[in-house]
C-alpha cells in the first residue's frame, strides 16, 4: 500500500513509511488508553466496547478510502484513539470470571484468539488486497476497487466488526459493578430473539395443575420469615450484618482512594509487569 502511494522512489524507505503507520495506531491508542479506562468506569464497560468496535470500523473505512500516506496516518491513528477495548475487556473479563481457579483459562483465551486473528486477518488481507489484479473476473477496472485496491479487505473487515457490534448490543451483558443493574434495552431485545426462536423450535408443553396438600405442604416448608423475630432469625441477621460493614468499607475505601489512588494502583508489581510487557512490545 505504501508503495502505490509513491512517497519514495527508494525501496529501503517503504518498511520506515509503513512502520510510521503502524505506530501512529500504537501512538494513539497508548494516549487515549487511560481515558477509555476512565470512560469504562463512568458510563459501563459495554458502551465503551461498543464504542471501540464502531471506531475501528470508522478507521478503517478512512484507511481504504486512503489516497495518500498523511491519510493512510490520519486513519490509523483515528483507530487508535477511538478503540480503547484492550484494557476494558481484560476487565471486563475479570468481573465475569470471578473465581480466581477459573481466571487463569479465561485470559488464556484472549491472547490465543488474538494470535488466531494475527494468523487468519494478514493471510485474508493479503488474499482481498488489489482485487483487480488478482481477480479480474470479479473485479473489473475502471471501479472503485481499481482506483482503491486495499479497500475489500477493509470492507470485510467493518462487516465483521459489524457482526461483533450487533452480538455485543444483543447479547453482551454489562459487567460493571454500579452499571449492571441498569435497563440495557439492547439486551432485552436480545433475550427477545432468543425466545423466539426457542419458541418456534420447541412445541408447547401442558403444565399439569398443581395439586395443593395443605397440611404437607405447610409441614415441609419453613415458617415466612415475617413471624420470626430480628434476634432470633439466621436469615435477618446474616443479611444485616453484612451490608453494614460493606457500606462501612465502600465509604472507607472511597475517602482513602481519593487521596492515594495512583499510589496504590502503581505498586511495585504492577510496574515490573508493565516494563516487561513493554520490553515484549
Amino acid at each position: 500500500m505504501v508503495e502505490s502511494f509513491h512517497v519514495t522512489t527508494n525501496d529501503g524507505k517503504i518498511a520506515l513509511y509503513a512502520g510510521m503507520i503502524t505506530s501512529s495506531f500504537t501512538f494513539a491508542e497508548f494516549t487515549a488508553g487511560m481515558f477509555w479506562g476512565r470512560m469504562s468506569d463512568k458510563i459501563g464497560r459495554k458502551p465503551v466496547l461498543i464504542m471501540g468496535l464502531i471506531g475501528t470500523a470508522i478507521s478503517m473505512i478512512v484507511f481504504g478510502f486512503a489516497p495518500n500516506l498523511a491519510t493512510a496516518m490520519i486513519a490509523r491513528a483515528l483507530g487508535g484513539l477511538l478503540n480503547g477495548n484492550i484494557g476494558v475487556l481484560q476487565t471486563t473479563v475479570a468481573e465475569i470470571v470471578t473465581v480466581k481457579e477459573h481466571q487463569p483459562r479465561a485470559y488464556s483465551i484472549m491472547p490465543f484468539v488474538w494470535c488466531l486473528g494475527s494468523i487468519v486477518g494478514p493471510a485474508m488481507g493479503g488474499a482481498l488486497a488489489q482485487p483487480c489484479d488478482n481477480y479480474p473476473g470479479l473485479f473489473q477496472r475502471g471501479t472503485v476497487f481499481d482506483k482503491f485496491p486495499f479497500l475489500l479487505p477493509n470492507i470485510v473487515c467493518v462487516a465483521v466488526l459489524g457482526l461483533g457490534i450487533t452480538i455485543g448490543i444483543l447479547f453482551l451483558e454489562e459487567t460493571h459493578p454500579e452499571k449492571k443493574y441498569r435497563r440495557d434495552h439492547g439486551l432485552e431485545l436480545g433475550r427477545w430473539i432468543i425466545r423466539t426462536f426457542q419458541g418456534l423450535f420447541t412445541e408447547p408443553v401442558e403444565e399439569s395443575p398443581k395439586v395443593f396438600h395443605f397440611n404437607e405442604d405447610f409441614e415441609n416448608d419453613d415458617p415466612p420469615p415475617v413471624y420470626r423475630s430480628k434476634e432470633n432469625s439466621p436469615r435477618l441477621s446474616s443479611v444485616k450484618g453484612p451490608q453494614v460493614t460493606s457500606q462501612t468499607d465502600d465509604i472507607e475505601q472511597q475517602s482513602e482512594s481519593k487521596g492515594c489512588g495512583v499510589q496504590k494502583a502503581f505498586t511495585k508489581q504492577v510496574i515490573i509487569t508493565i516494563v516487561a510487557y513493554g520490553i515484549l512490545a
